[in-house]
């Protein structure tokens, strides 16, 4: 098999969901020491209420992180992706390049070795510190559905120096971050020019002008922890080149407090290069979907944990992904190859059609194949609801039915919801929160609205809705996910 160049992303803000730790801690051994490590170092400066939340069965939503315990969730996010790395690498990953987008270079440094988890732990509870103790005033960031170009037109022509692009991720999306009223101002502008805009699931305007202060007491505080050599090439997007030895990491990241982020620049230098495999170490598949938009030659994203069908089973599938090109060894995963799924599935498909269908539908799959177990469960303890239902006994005329929607979990579905509405309208996903109302946080027009019904409809095989009922009945994805249910819809 050829040499694959693979590079391995670390993202950051919002790359969370609430079960994330807990999928990883309970399937795979090597995570507990590393959380265990992550917590020891962070006690001291969060406190325990902060750090018990790395060990909960179910930790917080981002939203309610957001409000109450921001400082947990900048932890947790750096948690998350170097756990999912430590199983990566026991399972013989070795990446070419490493990359994290903002906080994220924080856990590619220690993925790299120039810091240990427990010095990362440090890093990222000093930050937090660090900007809480800075007050910041009210300010946030958000993402606009347009380039770096045209984004800067509009912060130009609101004319507040302390508000700017913050991130370049690709031509249709870019981030900007400062005061929140100049910022209120740009969304105004943005809904005239019908361009996309949201606010994002972050606790500070990260990468502008107004973090400075909070970036000179964040140098100070990290200032004695002392990096080792580099193991393996980290390539920063702020910095716009590969770290050296000789590069004062600790100063570099307290500038990252106030630099932009250039991601979509480095994502197609290092395919330019050759790198064609791109792993997201982290939760959700933020950066998969961003590099997918950014590299136009074919690439392999391999998102990591996703809260669909288990994140467990998600990063099962993605070294099952990562052993059929020889990144990690076979089995590693600890489920069947691709050609022993093949033949047990699909015995008449061609080896390399089914490969390409896995790698592009597998997680659905496994998504299908759980739902519908539990559906078959069901039907074990209630014969008649079960048959009813048509779970996975067939219709009379012995077609497989398919698994009703109130079979599914309503996380599941609203998080399904919110990827086919993020790939529809090109927002990040992680704006799309269950009460997160759909024209008022987020401009989406009745019209668009109505199409998104329509495509919801058919996605889910709903009856026709009745014609005195109006879309804005419909607002948020949590109705959305209830009409569904109620309806019988199938997945």
């Amino acid at each position: 098999m050829p040499e694959t160049s693979i590079a391995v992303l670390f993202p950051g803000q919002g790359a969370f969901y609430g079960r994330a730790l807990a999928d990883l801690r309970d399937e795979f051994p090597e995570v507990g020491p590393v959380l265990a490590e992550i917590g020891d170092a962070a006690r001291p400066l969060l406190g325990d209420r902060a750090v018990d939340q790395l060990f909960a069965t179910r930790t917080p939503d981002t939203e309610q992180l957001l409000r109450e315990a921001p400082e947990a969730l900048q932890l947790a996010i750096y948690a998350v992706s170097t756990a999912t790395y430590a199983v990566l690498r026991a399972r013989g990953l070795r990446p070419n390049v490493l990359i994290g987008h903002s906080l994220g270079e924080i856990a590619a440094l220690v993925a790299a070795g120039a810091f240990t988890p427990a010095e990362g732990a440090e890093i990222v509870c000093h930050r937090s510190i660090a900007l809480r103790e800075a007050g910041l005033g009210d300010a946030y960031m958000a993402a606009i559905g347009t380039d770096a170009g045209r984004a800067q037109r509009l912060v130009d022509l609101v004319g507040d120096p302390l508000t700017g692009i913050a991130v370049e991720n690709h031509a249709g999306q870019t981030v900007l971050s400062g005061r929140a009223e100049t910022l209120d101002t740009i969304g105004r502008l943005a809904a005239v020019l019908k361009i996309d805009f949201a606010r994002l699931k972050s606790p500070y305007a990260f990468h502008s002008p107004l973090l400075g202060p909070a970036a000179e007491k964040f140098a100070a505080r990290i200032a004695d922890i002392r990096q080792r050599p580099l193991e393996t090439t980290v390539h920063s997007p702020i910095i716009g080149r590969a770290y050296e030895d000789a590069d004062r990491l600790t100063e570099l990241l307290a500038g990252h407090f106030t630099a932009r982020v250039r991601f979509g620049d480095t994502v197609r230098e290092l395919a330019g290069t050759g790198v064609s495999v791109f792993v997201e170490s982290g939760a959700l598949d933020a950066l998969s979907r961003i590099t997918g938009r950014i590299v136009e030659s074919p690439v392999t994203t391999v998102p990591t944990l996703l809260p669909e069908a288990g994140g467990a089973a998600v990063l099962r599938q993605a070294l099952d992904r990562l052993a059929s090109v020889g990144a990690v060894a076979a089995g590693s995963g600890g489920g069947s190859s691709a050609d022993q799924l093949r033949a047990a599935l699909l015995s008449d498909v061609p080896a390399e059609d089914f490969e390409e269908f896995w790698n592009g539908r597998g997680v659905e799959v496994r998504a299908f194949a759980r739902e519908a177990y539990l559906t078959y469960l069901g039907a074990k303890e209630e014969p008649s609801v079960g048959a009813a239902n048509g779970s996975l006994n067939g219709s009379a005329n012995g077609s497989v039915a398919t698994v009703p929607a109130a079979a599914v979990d309503r996380d599941t579905l609203v998080r399904q919801l919110a990827d086919i509405y993020a790939e529809a309208l090109e927002y990040p996903a992680e704006v799309f929160e269950e009460a997160t109302d759909l024209e008022a946080e987020l401009g989406v027009d009745s019209v668009k609205q109505t199409e998104l019904l329509v495509r919801v409809g058919n996605r889910y095989e709903l009856p026709p809705r009745p014609s005195d009922v109006r879309p804005a009945a419909y607002n948020t994805l949590g109705k959305i996910a209830d009409l569904i249910i109620a309806s019988g819809g199938s997945v």
